[in-house]
């Protein structure tokens, strides 16, 4: 999915966070929006993982749902309901 395909409430909530992260008053990422020195991991109650590099997670409580936006990967929406996630610190790998 790319921006275009997103909800709009995804819309909405990623304008917020680009305007609260990099003072800008735009609606799509950059590349040099997305962190460089993290992954992201993500493990669902069944027992799959997923693992993101250079990726935006937000989490909307009252959506019930995790936003991931990668640079290259595209843009994914997950429910919370039985998923943790994790950012791990490259160098710690």
């Amino acid at each position: 999915m790319n921006y275009d395909d997103l909800p709009n409430r995804w819309k909405k909530l990623l304008s917020e966070w680009i305007r609260a992260k990099t003072n800008d008053d735009r609606d799509n990422l950059l590349a040099g929006d997305f962190p460089s020195t993290s992954r992201l991991k993500l493990d669902f109650e069944d027992g799959s993982t997923a693992a993101f590099e250079y990726a935006i997670d937000i989490e909307c409580a009252a959506c019930g749902e995790l936003g991931v936006f990668t640079e290259h990967c595209g843009y994914h929406i997950y429910a919370l309901a039985g998923l943790a996630y994790e950012r791990i610190d490259k160098k710690d790998d």
